[in-house]
């Protein structure tokens, strides 16, 4: 069963991890806006997968990070800046919550997160990159699949499309 080791403003946890002296476990938020005073608990002695049930009943429902990684973001912070302030502690915080990566300048903006429209635009854009790689379809083989009169690529038993279709579980987007 998870119990609470320590309790306190997020900043003051994050410090404590830089120096040494958290135990090992999962750092828990109240609910609200994240600032440098959010009150936060470590929880200890847990599975990963109990904590989305134990952490709210205890009065922490927002799971942050492990021990382990608020002592990396603390490391970083301090390399980025000899002495880092409680903002710059908690910019170095939520970039990694938010970016899952570590902070490059520690006085840049933090970016926002993406939005579905740009993760879409990406994800279009890697398949597209993985449809340019399959190369030309030959004449002469034709594509295993039912119904279709399209040649199939070098290697493979299926047209572009379908063997985009294959190999990324979903319909390709493209079919030129």
């Amino acid at each position: 069963m998870a119990e609470i080791a320590k309790r306190g403003p997020l900043v003051a946890m994050i410090r404590a991890a830089g120096n040494g002296e958290l135990p090992r476990g999962w750092l828990c938020l109240v609910e609200g806006e994240t600032t440098p005073q959010t009150q936060c608990a470590l929880l200890v002695e847990t599975e990963d997968d109990e904590l989305e049930e134990v952490a709210p009943r205890l009065g922490y429902p927002r799971l942050g990070l492990d021990t382990d990684t608020i002592e990396d973001i603390f490391y970083g912070a301090a390399r980025l800046t000899e002495n880092p302030s409680d903002d710059q502690l908690l910019r170095a915080f939520e970039y990694y919550c938010n970016h899952d990566a570590f902070i490059s300048d520690i006085d840049a903006p933090v970016p926002p997160p993406l939005t579905e429209g740009q993760i879409a635009d990406w994800r279009r854009n890697l398949d597209r990159q993985f449809y340019e790689t399959l190369g030309a379809e030959r004449e002469l083989v034709r594509c295993q699949t039912a119904g279709c009169q399209r040649g199939a690529i070098s290697l493979s038993l299926f047209c572009r499309p379908h063997h985009f279709e294959s190999v990324k579980g979903k319909p390709s987007p493209f079919d030129d």
